[in-house]
């Protein structure tokens, strides 16, 4: 869930210049900041990236894309009663290639996960906690007014009342994704709800290899992860301000932007909890129910 389509290590960048094909700039005067993307799911580890920012110039360098990511860096995890050194490798699955990633303390509800970053000689720091997680009653799928070929999905959930809530959603579908990723327009508050029984779209996750033949819908057959997120206020503004940014300026994965707001301390970027349930569901005319 954590690949969530969202390359922060490059949309995080100090100055940007629009282009159609950017290259980093590694050898101007400017200073780079490391660039945390990093987060803990309920009953989950812990999985960060780590990167550089760079300024953008005007063509692609397949070289420099490879000075990214941080991978010599120690990373660590604190629950408050024990402390993990996460474990770095490659990843071929995503940008910036390489994560470190927790094998012993797993997520819980309420807890305080402090993460650190040691980075030649410099300590980066950042606090976050996993809200509880908010279960869904059911998953609507239906065809799309007009086509039949394409199905749109609605859940519906209780939002607590008299409290801010905010929510983030992934999918994944099988055979096609090798993750889940960031769903399109999927991060909200309770603010745009009508409570106690709320209403919320899923869309296919967005891709930016996939730009040309995107659709939010999904196709009859097909088998689709749901990773449904209560997620913190901080999490919430970065997501969010990250997902308008990709709308307007209509690029994914180089919007215009400089620093989206995080929370870590001596750096750029985001370290966050998750409260997260997963469903599974085949896409076709019918109405999943959930007990709890």
């Amino acid at each position: 869930m954590l690949k969530a389509f969202l390359y922060s290590w490059i949309v995080m960048l100090v100055a940007v210049f629009t282009s159609c094909e950017p290259d980093w700039d590694f050898d101007s005067d400017y200073e780079s900041e490391v660039v945390v993307e990093g987060g803990i799911t309920v009953d989950g580890f812990a999985k960060v990236y780590l990167s550089q920012s760079k300024i953008l110039n005007s063509t692609w360098d397949s070289i420099a894309l490879s000075k990214l990511p941080v991978m010599s860096a120690k990373v660590t995890v604190s629950d408050g009663s024990q402390t993990e050194i996460l474990v770095g490798r490659i990843d071929k699955g995503r940008l910036p290639y390489f994560v470190y990633t927790g094998s012993q303390i797993r997520g819980e509800v309420g807890k305080v996960y402090t993460l650190t970053v040691m980075y030649r000689g410099k300590e980066i720091t950042a606090r976050t906690t996993i809200p509880e997680p908010i279960l869904l009653d059911s998953i609507r799928l239906r065809p799309t007014e007009g086509c039949d070929t394409l199905y749109q999905a609605t859940a519906y959930f209780n939002d607590p009342e008299g409290e801010a809530n905010y929510y983030k959603i992934f999918t994944q579908v099988e055979e096609k994704d090798e993750d889940y990723y960031n769903a399109f327009m999927g991060t909200f508050s309770d603010e745009i709800l009508v409570s106690p029984v709320a209403t919320a779209e899923i869309y296919r996750g967005f891709r930016h290899t996939e730009l040309n033949k995107y659709t939010p819908f999904f196709t009859p057959g097909e088998k689709v992860g749901i990773c449904f997120s209560q997620i913190t206020e901080e999490g919430f503004r970065f997501w969010s301000q990250y997902e308008n940014e990709v709308i307007n300026s209509g690029n994914p994965v180089f919007p215009n932007t400089t620093n989206l707001p995080g929370n870590i301390d001596g750096g750029l970027g985001i370290w966050m909890g998750y409260g997260t349930a997963v469903y599974y569901v085949e896409v076709k005319n019918t109405c999943y129910h959930y007990k709890h």
